[in-house]
């Protein structure tokens, strides 16, 4: 049997909420519908960071609005600065063997991660002290 490739995806949005080849999920009527069957170039496209839709039983792509693309960038800056911000905890507790003036930088730091959201995209994370 020749292997085929099918999308669900949500009826009201068109977004793919799921993909289902034939050689894994081998009963056709069990996949969840709707779905489109897709070929194999589309299933690919589908799967990757592009947006894909069911428009009209067509898989058609969406690109994102300049707007979508500034939230995924905002949402991928927060990502990373939580991630700075929890690694440089250890620095602004008591007993931190940092103080002065390199504790002053590490505060800065800190700040000027918070303070990367409110920038105009592209965000651009600060440097790190030594």
């Amino acid at each position: 049997m020749e292997k085929k490739y099918f999308g669900h995806y949500n009826s009201n949005t068109g977004d793919y909420e799921g993909f289902y080849p034939t050689d894994i999920y081998t009963n056709i009527s069990e996949i969840p519908t709707p779905n489109i069957e897709l070929t194999k170039e589309e299933w690919r496209e589908a799967r990757s960071p592009k947006r894909f839709r069911v428009i009209e039983n067509t898989h058609t792509e969406v690109p994102y609005t300049s707007e979508e693309e500034n939230i995924k960038s905002l949402s991928a800056t927060r990502t990373q600065r939580d991630s700075l911000l929890k690694e440089t905890d250890w620095v602004v507790l008591p007993h931190s063997p940092i103080t002065g003036s390199k504790l002053d930088e590490w505060v800065t730091y800190r700040q000027a991660l918070r303070d990367v959201t409110s920038q105009t995209p592209p965000y651009t994370l600060p440097t790190k002290p030594e």
